[in-house]
């Protein structure tokens, strides 16, 4: 019985720090994107508006607030009455969101620089 316990929690942990990864490679993936002088691409479309961006951003980081919460919930449910399980899934859950927050927060700043660059 201790041993099957054991191997849940190791199946457990080695799917939240997968999970984790995948997580940070999203945030990561959307975090990175290059400010493009519209002169470089010689494309312009009418609605490639500063608001567009930002709404782009507050889709794609809600999207993994969602997905983060869904996972969370699944998590705490999985811990049982298993409290020290539930107090590390509340921090990986909080530090998880605060990534995205920034991710969000970096993705819209980056909004407001765009088209204001010199094209390097």
């Amino acid at each position: 019985m201790h041993l099957a316990a054991n191997n849940r929690r190791l199946r457990r942990g080695i799917a939240l720090l997968a999970l984790g990864m995948l997580l940070a490679g999203v945030a990561m993936t959307l975090s990175q994107c290059k400010m493009v002088d519209e002169r470089l691409t010689g494309v312009t479309l009418a609605r490639n508006k500063p608001g567009d961006c930002v709404s782009a951003c507050s889709q794609a980081y809600n999207d993994s607030l969602r997905v983060e919460s869904a996972l969370h919930v699944s998590n705490i449910q999985a811990c049982g009455a298993d409290d020290v399980c539930k107090a590390m899934e509340e921090l990986r859950h909080e530090q998880a969101v605060d990534r995205i927050q920034s991710g969000r927060r970096q993705c819209q700043q980056d909004c407001h620089h765009q088209g204001s660059g010199s094209g390097h």
